[in-house]
């Protein structure tokens, strides 16, 4: 698979909803077997920096200011273990943003474990 094929555009938001609570979700959607080689780790680190950066846009602050955030990383099948590694460390960075990481794979949210 490409990384267009799994990630889709790189730089764009997949689906953003609001919950009736008022959180704010966006979707990150997976496709395919993401596997763990080092260009897709890149690839899916370029994406998650690109919707922490659509965070603090102008834009969506002056319509979502006081909103919690989820983003919500879903693959359709379990990936590499490398890709749950780096979400798992890549959760402090999303953090610093205001930011609540949740994963799921095959519609189940799954903990990521220290």
């Amino acid at each position: 698979m490409t990384i267009e094929e799994m990630f889709g555009d790189l730089y764009s938001i997949d689906i953003m909803a609001e919950k009736k609570t008022g959180e704010i979700v966006l979707f990150l959607i997976c496709y395919g077997f993401i596997d763990g080689e080092e260009k897709t780790q890149r690839a899916l680190l370029t994406k998650i920096e690109a919707y922490l950066k659509y965070t603090k846009s102008a834009e969506f602050q002056n319509k979502y200011l006081k909103c919690p955030i989820i983003l919500r990383v879903t693959f359709k099948e379990k990936p590499d273990q490398l890709i749950l590694n780096l979400l798992k460390t890549s959760h402090s960075w999303i953090m610093e943003y205001g930011v609540t990481l949740e994963v799921e794979i095959n519609n189940k949210t799954i903990e990521l474990l220290p």
